[in-house]
């Protein structure tokens, strides 16, 4: 994970951090894929079956009717892992570039994170998929320690489910 990757520096201007500190958690995956971003977008978009190729959710439910954009909402069941467990987190997308990127913040429990994937094409044609996210607050500085690894990985997981079930291989995420 490079502190310089544009996403991370993204998702910590948005919080108002100009680097992570004591009171920081930056969680990243990131790849290089064969896929056009449009593939994978369309994959990614199908928020019903993040599931599929995403370790971190067991359910992801549209809250609104109408097309993918700014403003829209869904909910996630996430799973993740001790000492959090499984949580259903709110999300309203702040931000919307059809096969670009697209994100969310949050601030509850004292805790502000701002999520980010983007999908950036590639001189070859390949697409650079990037999923970031920095939470900040107290309670991250408390539990930084115990999830910062697992959660690294499975981001690194969902980016890389993501990239195999646009390529047509379907196989399960590991979880």
């Amino acid at each position: 994970m490079s502190p310089a990757d544009p996403g991370i520096a993204y998702c910590l201007e948005r919080i108002g951090k100009t680097a992570a500190g004591w009171d920081t958690l930056v969680v990243h995956g990131a790849a290089d894929a064969a896929v056009p971003a449009k593939d994978l977008w369309t994959v990614w978009a199908d928020l019903e079956r993040w599931p599929a190729w995403s370790p971190l959710h067991r359910s992801v439910t549209r809250t609104g009717h109408g097309e993918l954009a700014a403003g829209a909402a869904f909910d996630q069941q996430l799973s993740l892992g001790f000492p959090v467990g499984m949580t259903t987190e709110h999300v309203t997308i702040d931000l919307l570039e059809p096969a670009g990127r697209v994100a969310w913040a949050g601030d509850a429990n004292g805790v502000r994170s701002f999520h980010q994937w983007s999908f950036t094409p590639l001189p070859s044609g390949g697409t650079h998929v990037s999923n970031a996210e920095v939470f900040a607050g107290l309670p991250v500085a408390m539990l930084r320690p115990l999830v910062a690894r697992r959660w690294n990985r499975l981001f690194q997981a969902g980016v890389d489910g993501l990239i195999r079930h646009a390529s047509g291989d379907r196989e399960s995420p590991s979880r």
